[in-house]
Order: C-alpha cells, then structure tokens, then sequence
C-alpha cells in the first residue's frame, strides 16, 4: 500500500457552473468569507445576496461572471486552508480568472474589475438573436466540427470556440452560420445542441470587444503563482507570469484547449482532481480524456479533501461550455 494522498489537479468552471446562491454553501468558512467580502467591497454591492437572484444570473452577465469567478476562488481558498495541495491548477473560459487568482498569479480586487468590464463590454459583441454557440455532441466531435467550420466558415464567421474533450466541441458564429452547421453535423451522424444566450466567445466574433480590453489587461499585476497554471490557449501548465499575460491577452478570442488541459493536468502528475463547483461541469469532460481518473466535486466547505483511498463522487455526462 503506498503512503500519503494522491497527487490533485483543481478544476474551476466557467459560465456554465453559474447557479444561484452557489457561493452561499461557503460563506460559513472564514477563508471564502474573506474572498466574498472583498469582491463585495470591489463591486461596492453585497454580491451574495445578488447571486442569489436567478434572473439576475440569467440577465445579467456582468453578475454571472463574477459569481463563478468569485465562488471559485472562495472554495478554492477553503480547501487550501483545509490542507489540500493542488499540483496543478485550471479553469475554463472566464474561469480562467479564478484559477489566475486562486494561485496567486492575480490580486483578487483587479480580477475582479476586470471581468467586470469584460463582461460590459461583451454586450457591445453581436447579441445572442444574432450570433452565439452551439456544442457539437458525439464520437469524433472534433473532426466533425473543423469539417463543418471549413465548410461553412468559408462564407461566413463561424469558429470552433472550445475543443472540451472527445465527444464535445462547442463551434461560435453567426445564427445563419450555426443553422448551415446544424444541418452539416447532423448529416455526418452527430447532435448539435445551441448555447441559448452566450455571446459567441473565443471566436472572431468578439474581437473588437478584445481590443477594447487590451488596456485594461496591460495594467494587470502579476505575480508568479503558487502552482502551475493551464491556460486556455495553449494547454500548457507554467508558473510563468510573462507567459500567463500572453495567453491571457489571446484569451478572448483563442479556442478553448480543454481537452489539451486535462491532459496536462495527468502529465503534471495528478492522480485525483477536484472540481469546484455547486454541480458537476469541468469533471465529466475531463472523464471523457481519462475514465478512470478519480474526480471530486467540491460544492462547499465539509466537502471531503481526497485521500488515498477516497473514492469519486459520481459525475453525470454533460460539461462546459
């Protein structure tokens, strides 16, 4: 029998792990009270008790961003102080934050600013009536799905935003592009499930609003993280603020590598991961690269830290976005 707990990557969602009320579960611990205060301060409102209207999540992007990425970096921080030690650390699409400041690499209150603006200044991108995403859903989704973008791409904008894992792709464009594409992917055998009111991110779509955010990004500053880091755009782990900056600049409008990610997170030395969330979104598509890997869902503070011998919470199918 060998010693000692496994070896843990964290997980943190993107918009698709916005809930209700989610960061209520860990305002009883002192380290994410902490963490939610601060945002509180930041944004001058008390946040919690804006999270916890589900209109205002559905309404409001500027809500919806912050409350994933401020529950992220709370629960992350309780665990932390809990004892875990995470050897790797990632999060998908605006998730990215949360993991920049989890680890250290951003101070909370500039994070929090700036997904702010980032989220003002989405609307300023064509409105979900017009453009948006779409998830492509099945076996060999990733061919299917570059397939139709060259296809359909070459008259119009459409871009593959997110390549989640095997058997999800989420493809951004224009509402014509996305009904060509529908038909093409349902013609080669698979399902394409539309995103209803995302802004068509990680794709050419947004990139007037990326310029606009540029400044803003410049004047960020970095520290080197505690643990290593997988950003979006390349799905390489580093403690390289210089690097991280790079790919955080490219963020907006790159593809999202999370099936290079979770990858990486085994490839950095992770036995075990633990995604934190109030349901499952990152687990089952890092299930999809690896079956067998162990995955946690932490959605508060008496959420078991993994040991050797824990076993995984179960994870329906389904993911991010």
């Amino acid at each position: 029998m060998s010693g000692g707990p496994p070896a843990v990557a964290v997980v943190l969602a993107g918009e698709a792990g916005v809930r209700a009320g989610a960061v209520d579960a860990w305002l009883g611990d002192e380290a994410a009270r902490q963490v939610v205060d601060e945002a509180s301060a930041v944004v001058g409102r008390d946040v919690a008790t804006w999270w916890r209207d589900p209109l205002a999540l559905s309404c409001d992007t500027t809500a919806a961003h912050v409350e994933v990425v401020v529950s992220g970096v709370a629960g992350y921080r309780s665990l932390v102080a809990r004892g875990l030690r995470p050897v790797v650390v990632a999060g998908h699409g605006v998730g990215e934050y949360a993991a920049l400041v989890a680890t250290g690499a951003l101070p909370l209150d500039q994070a929090v600013e700036l997904v702010h603006w980032r989220a003002e200044l989405l609307s300023l991108s064509p409105r979900p009536s017009c453009a948006g995403m779409a998830a492509v859903v099945g076996p060999g989704a990733a061919e299917v799905a570059r397939a139709v973008v060259v296809d359909v791409g070459a008259t119009g904008t459409l871009a593959v935003a997110s390549v989640d894992g095997p058997a999800q792709v989420v493809l951004a464009g224009g509402c014509d592009e996305l009904a060509r594409a529908r038909e093409a992917v349902l013609a080669a055998g698979l399902d394409m499930v539309r995103l209803p009111g995302r802004t068509a991110c990680h794709s050419p779509l947004v990139a007037t609003t990326a310029r606009h955010l540029a400044a803003a990004l410049a004047d960020l500053e970095w520290s080197e993280p505690d643990v290593p880091v997988v950003p979006n755009a390349d799905g390489r782990p580093t403690r390289d603020p210089q690097q991280l900056a790079q790919c955080l600049r490219a963020h907006l409008t790159s593809t999202v590598q999370w099936e290079a990610t979770s990858r990486a997170l085994v490839e950095a030395g992770a036995t075990a991961v633990v995604e934190v969330a109030a349901v499952p979104v990152l687990g089952p598509l890092v299930r999809q690269v690896h079956p067998d890997l162990p995955v946690h869902l932490a959605a508060g503070p008496g959420t078991p830290i993994p040991t050797e011998h824990a076993t995984a919470v179960p994870v329906p199918t389904g993911g991010e976005s």
